[in-house]
Order: C-alpha cells, then sequence, then structure tokens
C-alpha cells in the first residue's frame, strides 16, 4: 500500500515505502498526450517531489497497457500562428525538461507503448530508461513539420551524433531492441515487469544514502541542463518560423481528423 498517494486530472502520485514516488500520466486518451497545462503540471509535481524529505527516487510511468507520452497536444498545437504563443509553449517546454533533469533526486522512466516527441523527451531527462518489448521511440519533428532543437540536442547527448542524424532525418520508429542497442535505453523487459523491474531499480537507487546521491545528480546533469536552456531561444525562433507557415498546423489536423 502506498504511504501517500494524490491525484490530479491527468496525474497519480504515490509516494511508496522505501522512499520511491511512483508518477503516473492518467489523462484520459491511452497515449497519453501533453498539452502545456500537462506540462506545467508535472513540473510542478516533480519539483514537489524533490522538496520532500520521504522522496529519493523517482518514477515516471504512463500507467498499464498506456503509451508513455505521444508528444505533444495537436488539439492545442495546431491552433498555433508563430507569434508568443509560441514562445510561452517553449517556456513550458524548457521549464519541464530542466526540472525533470536538474533536481537533485534521480528519476526513471517505464516505457510503454509510444515515447514520441514530448514524451520521448522527457524520457531523455530522466538518469534511467527502462522499456518494455512492445515500446516504440519515434522523434516524428520533421515529418509534422516543425523544428526539432531540443530532440537533436537530447539524442546526442545521449546516445551520439549519429544516431541523432539517422532518427531525426527518417522520423522512423526505433523497436525496443533497437532503442536498447543505439542506448536510447537501459534495459528491455516484457510489458507485465515493465512496472515493477522500474520500482526495483527506484528503490536500489533510493537505498544509497541521500546526501551522496542528492549532491552529484545535479553536478553530473549540470551542462545537459544548461544545454537545455541554451536552447530555449533557438526553439522559439525556429517554431515562430514553422508555425508562421501553416503547413504544419495543417499536418497536425490531419492526424487528429481534423484536415
Amino acid at each position: 500500500m502506498p504511504a501517500i498517494s494524490a491525484a490530479t486530472a491527468s496525474m497519480k502520485c504515490e509516494v511508496l515505502p522505501g522512499g520511491v514516488a511512483l508518477v503516473e500520466f492518467s489523462q484520459a486518451h491511452e497515449q497519453n498526450p501533453f498539452s502545456s497545462a500537462r506540462m506545467r503540471e508535472l513540473t510542478q509535481l516533480v519539483s514537489d517531489l524533490d522538496g520532500r524529505g520521504d522522496v529519493a527516487c523517482l518514477v515516471l510511468y504512463g500507467g498499464a497497457n498506456r503509451s508513455f507520452g505521444a508528444g505533444g497536444d495537436f488539439n492545442e498545437v495546431s491552433e498555433f500562428h508563430g507569434g508568443d504563443e509560441v514562445d510561452a509553449w517553449i517556456d513550458d517546454i524548457t521549464d519541464l525538461y530542466s526540472t525533470v533533469a536538474g533536481i537533485s533526486k534521480p528519476v526513471v522512466a517505464a516505457i510503454d507503448g509510444y515515447a514520441i516527441g514530448v514524451g520521448l523527451q522527457i524520457a531523455l531527462c530522466c538518469d534511467l530508461r527502462i522499456g518494455s518489448s512492445a515500446s516504440k521511440l519515434v522523434m516524428p519533428e520533421f515529418q509534422v513539420g516543425i523544428a526539432c532543437n531540443f530532440g537533436g540536442y537530447m539524442l546526442e547527448a545521449v546516445a551520439g551524433r549519429s544516431v541523432m542524424q539517422d532518427m531525426l532525418f527518417s522520423c522512423e520508429e526505433w523497436s525496443a531492441p533497437r532503442a536498447l542497442a543505439d542506448r536510447l535505453l537501459q534495459e528491455v523487459v516484457a510489458p507485465e515487469e515493465l512496472l515493477d523491474r522500474a520500482l526495483e531499480r527506484a528503490r536500489r537507487i533510493a537505498s544509497y544514502t541521500p546526501a551522496a546521491v542528492q549532491s552529484t545528480r545535479p553536478r553530473v546533469n549540470g551542462p545537459y541542463v544548461e544545454g537545455l536552456r541554451r536552447v530555449r531561444e533557438e526553439g522559439k525562433r525556429s517554431h515562430r518560423t514553422a508555425f508562421s507557415v501553416g503547413e504544419a498546423q495543417q499536418r497536425m489536423r490531419r492526424v487528429i481528423g481534423k484536415g
């Protein structure tokens, strides 16, 4: 039984015995798209958990038989026109990524189904990425018609330049075995074992001396987080340009059946 539990409209959080906080994305849509509001909600939740003395490690999980995250919410983003709303969106994205990567406590991503765009980028901010054998990783920004500043930076930092270029320019799905071989995942397990394995890894991390772990993570992740913040302004310029053309919105509307 959880020691403490809480829920919001699109997130569930349980602080389990042993110092592990399980954050489950419980948005109604099984693919777990991330609107600006959901990104702000997750940013605040992760920040709050970092400040709790009874939490030593976090697990981010899309839920049973649900995708980890299917990218941005096209219902929202397809209405962008290349103005200030783009800057606000990029600010929300940057705040989320820099918070997940920058807190003092390690974060484990338990990935089932799809991790696409924003969803994959959230996972790339985590210390460990454990995927189910059914997981699929995709960075399809070019196919949708938008820039991929954050994705390019993250992929190169995590998996190297060649994998980054291949993933960005192909827009293909990476299967779990391929993602494991390319170091995008550190471990692959059967879908029914995913959550248990992620919690097992998190409990091991939580068993270490907190002062040692929590003084180390911000230092080793510091350059990565600073890079994310530098990408912020590049992302604003690139996405303003892409959305001002209008093609991206048309492609997104077709994806959600509105075009």
